[in-house]
């Protein structure tokens, strides 16, 4: 008796492609973007400069590899969950939602980074309280 086998199944994914080295470079894009944007230094001098208790310092704020890290698990887990969808609206649903992680996870960790850096008192540093991703020296003259 000869019994009928189910068709392969389409390569659902490999019409995405595109899309999918869309995806790809606009990630890669939006990673040089904040590794740019998270670049900074400040310093300057806290106290009398003719009194001898004058303090120094340089604060230089650094791009976070977990930010990077956070992008590429977003691609990776973006394709294997691609790979194994269905139907083209959920390869579609999947690969806008990716979309959207890429840019606006560096974009949160950039304002953030930012924001911190730029409102943080140094006062407040001299005690402790420095910022995360941010490099802090002290010297004194």
């Amino acid at each position: 008796m000869i019994t009928a086998t189910a068709p392969p199944p389409t390569d659902l994914v490999g019409a995405y492609l595109p899309e999918i080295v869309s995806l790809a470079k606009r990630g890669l894009l939006w990673a040089v973007l904040y590794g740019m944007l998270t670049l900074a230094s400040s310093g300057g001098c806290l106290g009398s400069a003719s009194g001898g208790d004058q303090i120094c310092y340089t604060a230089t704020l650094r791009p976070s590899p977990l930010t990077w890290l956070v992008m590429a698990l977003v691609f990776v887990i973006a394709l294997s969950r691609a790979a194994k969808a269905t139907t083209t609206a959920q390869i579609t649903r999947i690969l806008r939602i990716a979309a959207t992680a890429l840019w606006l996870v560096p974009l949160v960790a950039s304002v953030l980074g930012i924001v911190s850096f730029i409102t943080a008192s140094p006062d407040a540093w001299l005690d402790g309280g420095v910022p995360a991703g941010i490099d802090f020296r002290i010297t004194s003259d």
